[in-house]
This record gives C-alpha cells, sequence and structure tokens, in this order.
C-alpha cells in the first residue's frame, strides 16, 4: 500500500513540475536538430568558437564542443558553416502586405527573423486588432511594433489639410488616450515621422505629452527626424530634448547626413551628440542601413512645401545630389517614366529638371477624393565617410527600412552587405561586432530577454552563412536579388529558409511589449 501511495505522490509531483514550465520550454531531452560542426558567433560580440547547437522545439538546448545525438534527433553537419543569432531589423515597412507574402521571403533569406514595424509615424489602426491577426495567421518572421504618432494624427485630426497645424489641448488628449491602448496592446513604444505632412506640423510640446505616455509603460520613441538635411543637427537635438522631456531612451532611425551642405560632418558632429546625450543621462541610440540613397516621395526634399518657387527648387535639386541622381521608380499618371531619373524625364519632357520636378509634384498631390496618385524615388544624397562612421558606431544598429515590395536594394540586401562589404571586405568592424549590433544589442534595446544570443534557453531564432562568400546582389535594376552565402534561416526551431529556398514554414511569432504597471 505505502509503494501505491509513493508512486502515486511521484506522479502528482510530475505533474506539478509539468504544469510549471511555460507553454514554449522544452525538456532537454526531446527529440529535436542537432547542428553539428558550425563557428558560433554567440551575438553578445565573442570571438566566434567551432562547436555544436542542439535545438529542442522552439529552444537552443545546449551548445557546446562534441555534443552525442540524442535518440530521434535530427543531425546535420554544416561543414563549419557559421551559426549566428537571427538577425533584427529596427526599422522595417515588412508589415506592409504581410498577410499576401506571409513567407516574407525578400527579409528571411537575408537572415531577418524579427522585424520592427510601426516606424515613420505610421503604424496598423487599432494595432490590437492587427496584431491579432498576426496571431491567427502568422508569418515567416516576428513582428513587433511601434505606435505611430503620424496615424494617432489622423485618427483625430483627419487627414490631408487637416493635418498641417499643431494638435489643440482636446486633440492631444484623444491622442493620448489611443497611444494608452496602443502601449496596453503591446507597442514597444512611440514611433514619428516628423518629415511627412501627418506629423511635420507638430510641435515638440506635443511628441513630448505622447512621449511620456510610451515612458508610463516602460517604451521608448523612435524618430525618423524632423530635417535630414541641411538642419540634421538641429533635429537630432529635438530628439535629445523628447528624451530628456519624455523621461525615455530615444533613438535616431536610418540615421544619414542627407544634403550635400553637411557632408563629411559624422565623424566631428556625432561623438558630440553622443557625449551630450550622457550628460544628459539620456539613453541615446540609432540604426542606419548600408546604403548612399533612400526611397520615399519626390515631396520630401521640400521641407517647407513650397513645392513651385523655382528658385527653391532648383536649390533643393543641386543639394540632394542632382537632377541625375533622383531616380523615380514608380510615377502613376506616366508608368513610362519608371525607372528614369529627373534629368532624363526633364529631356523626355523638353523642359528643365526644375520644371519636371513641379510638374511631377503637381500631378500627384491628393485629390479631391482623397486619393493620391503613386509617385515615389530614390535619391542618392549621403556620402559614403559619413556612412560608414554609423555602420562602425558602438551605438548603432542596423534595420533595412525595407518591405516585400518596396523596390530598393536595402529590402534584401541590408544585412548580408554589412558583413560582406563593410565587416569582412572592408574591416569597418569584426565580424562579432557587427553580429552583436544586429542581434544582442537590438534585442536587449527592446526587452527581449530569450533573444539575440546563441546560447542555452534563447529562442531558436538562428543564421547559417559563409562568412568567405556572404554578400549581398541587389541593385537599383534588381532590387529583390537574394544574398549570397546564407544557405538557411530558422525561426523558432523551424527552417523557413533551407538550401537557399524559401520553406513556406510560418513559425513567425507576434512580440509584444511587456507594458511596465
Amino acid at each position: 500500500m505505502r509503494r501505491v501511495s509513493f508512486l502515486f505522490a511521484l506522479l502528482l509531483l510530475a505533474v506539478d513540475v509539468s504544469a510549471q514550465m511555460s507553454p514554449t520550454q522544452t525538456s532537454p531531452t526531446t527529440p529535436g536538430t542537432l547542428l553539428r560542426n558550425v563557428l558560433i558567433f554567440d551575438g553578445a560580440g565573442s570571438a566566434p568558437v567551432r562547436g555544436d547547437v542542439r535545438i529542442a522545439g522552439d529552444r537552443i538546448a545546449a551548445v557546446g564542443a562534441g555534443l552525442a545525438p540524442l535518440a530521434g534527433e535530427t543531425v546535420i553537419d554544416e561543414h563549419g558553416l557559421a551559426l549566428a543569432p537571427g538577425f533584427i531589423d529596427m526599422h522595417s515597412h515588412a508589415g506592409d502586405g504581410i498577410f499576401k507574402q506571409r513567407t516574407a521571403g525578400v527579409m528571411v533569406r537575408q537572415g531577418i527573423t524579427t522585424a520592427l514595424i510601426g516606424q515613420d509615424g505610421g503604424s496598423e489602426f487599432p494595432l490590437a486588432d492587427f496584431l491579432a491577426h498576426l496571431d491567427r495567421e502568422p508569418a515567416a518572421m516576428n513582428f513587433a511594433s511601434m505606435s505611430g504618432q503620424g496615424t494617432l494624427r489622423e485618427q483625430v485630426m483627419g487627414k490631408g489639410q487637416d493635418l498641417l497645424r499643431p494638435s489643440t489641448a482636446a486633440e492631444l488628449g484623444r491622442m493620448r488616450a489611443l497611444l494608452t491602448a496602443d502601449m496596453k496592446a503591446g507597442a514597444f513604444g512611440l514611433s514619428t515621422g516628423l518629415e511627412y505632412d501627418p506629423a511635420h506640423f507638430s510641435t515638440t510640446d506635443e511628441v513630448v505629452e505622447l512621449s511620456k505616455v510610451a515612458a508610463a509603460y516602460g517604451g521608448f520613441y523612435i524618430s525618423h527626424v524632423r530635417d535630414e538635411g541641411n538642419e540634421v543637427f538641429k533635429s537630432f537635438d529635438e530628439v535629445l530634448e523628447i528624451g530628456r522631456r519624455g523621461g525615455l531612451p530615444v533613438e535616431i532611425t536610418h540615421i544619414k547626413l542627407g544634403t550635400t551642405p553637411v557632408w563629411h560632418l559624422a565623424a566631428k558632429r556625432m561623438p558630440l551628440l553622443f557625449a551630450a546625450a550622457g550628460r544628459g543621462h539620456i539613453r541615446l541610440t540609432a540604426d542606419v542601413y548600408p546604403y548612399t540613397f533612400w526611397h520615399s516621395d519626390i515631396r520630401v526634399i521640400m521641407l517647407d512645401r513650397d513645392y513651385f518657387n523655382p528658385k527653391k527648387v532648383a536649390k533643393v535639386i543641386a543639394e540632394n545630389g542632382g537632377a541625375d541622381r533622383i531616380h523615380v521608380v514608380h510615377y502613376g499618371p506616366q508608368p513610362a517614366m519608371n525607372g528614369k531619373d529627373l534629368a532624363q524625364i526633364a529631356k523626355a519632357w523638353h523642359m528643365t529638371p526644375v520644371e519636371a520636378y513641379m510638374r511631377i509634384v503637381k500631378a500627384t498631390m491628393p485629390q479631391a477624393d482623397g486619393k493620391e496618385p503613386e509617385e515615389d524615388v530614390i535619391v542618392e544624397s549621403m556620402s559614403e565617410d559619413d556612412l560608414r562612421w554609423f555602420i562602425a558606431d558602438p551605438n548603432i544598429m542596423y534595420c533595412t527600412d525595407g518591405g516585400l515590395t518596396m523596390q530598393h536594394p536595402r529590402s534584401a540586401g541590408s544585412f548580408p552587405r554589412i558583413l560582406g562589404r563593410y565587416a569582412r571586405d572592408l574591416k569597418l568592424l569584426s565580424m562579432q561586432e557587427a553580429i552583436r549590433k544586429m542581434t544582442s544589442m537590438p534585442a536587449q534595446h527592446l526587452g527581449l530577454a530569450d533573444r539575440g544570443k546563441v546560447a542555452p534557453g534563447y529562442v531558436a531564432d538562428l543564421v547559417l552563412f559563409d562568412p568567405a562568400t556572404i554578400l549581398d546582389q541587389s541593385t537599383l535594376e534588381k532590387w529583390d536579388a537574394p544574398p549570397l552565402g546564407i544557405p538557411a534561416v530558422m525561426v523558432s526551431g523551424q527552417w523557413v529558409v533551407r538550401d537557399g529556398k524559401i520553406t513556406g514554414a510560418l513559425p513567425g511569432k507576434v512580440l509584444r511589449h511587456a507594458a511596465k504597471q
């Protein structure tokens, strides 16, 4: 009788232990996958070491040399390929159209396993509904989101001309309530796109008051700043002011010095900015993509919206590199102009580049029915030396600022370009430091305690790559060309890319910020 009671007690103990395990925990003896003979970049910045990595369920179960296979385990010899944590894209537009392209091939093929969306002040609304939709219909990679200040303004103030003014106290109060709902739904903080119409006429005070809401929930502030060109350093100072007054960490997103008058100033001015942040006890970071050209609409170069002033138009064209460096990607009113630069378009239209700019703007202004004819450009307006400084700085993470259909090579090539061109070939920084800045650093910034490292207990978001061959292949002409040297990508223990091909697996998770109570 006592023997039966003893066995029953053991059974109850086993049930109790099982009940205490979280749904994502797995027993170390669960049959899974053993990756043998890999060069392990741990994500923390340590020098790589050779060894084996065991995956059980969606977690890394063991890391070491000479791990013995378990019964039923799939054993794969990777023949010395490098293994790193999955890359975290700190500024992504991959949420646009994700339910039509859930395998997110253009992103996962370059090793991205987590995308932070809701950028430039634009986020899904209501955010809770979008995240719930992603729960029901997951993608190949993980998604986290910011709450966009421009979206909040549109919900409260309307669209079009209604946004071209500061908000009232009552409107700001309603925006604070909407932001509170987004933060409770899992937003990681507040994003702004202060260069764009929905937010350009916001006062600093408005942004500070909204930032205080994000801060109350443990969030951070990320900004496409008010001016990325001639007044860029004043815009950076505004970010510091928002961080100081709002009481939260701040991030300058897709950081750039985007007009010729401010070229070559990163090495001189940026250390002063980070030093000022330190003196003010402001946690300042930034992110950057590894290209000297950006992608947006053609109106954005005219910050004061005086689009039909020929003298001003000539000045901004020159300061953005000249008419031959403004490439029209889409022009809805006349698709034959797609792929041409502004100089070529002007020649085709028998007019000056200034006149061609004004014609494009006029033809693509919002119509009476609220529709806006399609138009977007890629502009070569940054200097390589500034870009290299941003890529190497230890305070700056990485991003694509790309999307599933956004026809800029950064959408498909950002992360392999950093590892192949800037780390391996140009030796701006070590491979392990570049990987730290795309894995554990953003994971810590986002508060993702179980991602960003190759270590036991961490989620098995992993990238297999060849350090000798990894490189971007995407170009302006072939923006979505897959990179070299990334044969496999794993998300939550499942291969989403294997042998260089999309598998169709959809193991991505919605990552919600744990709001501070």
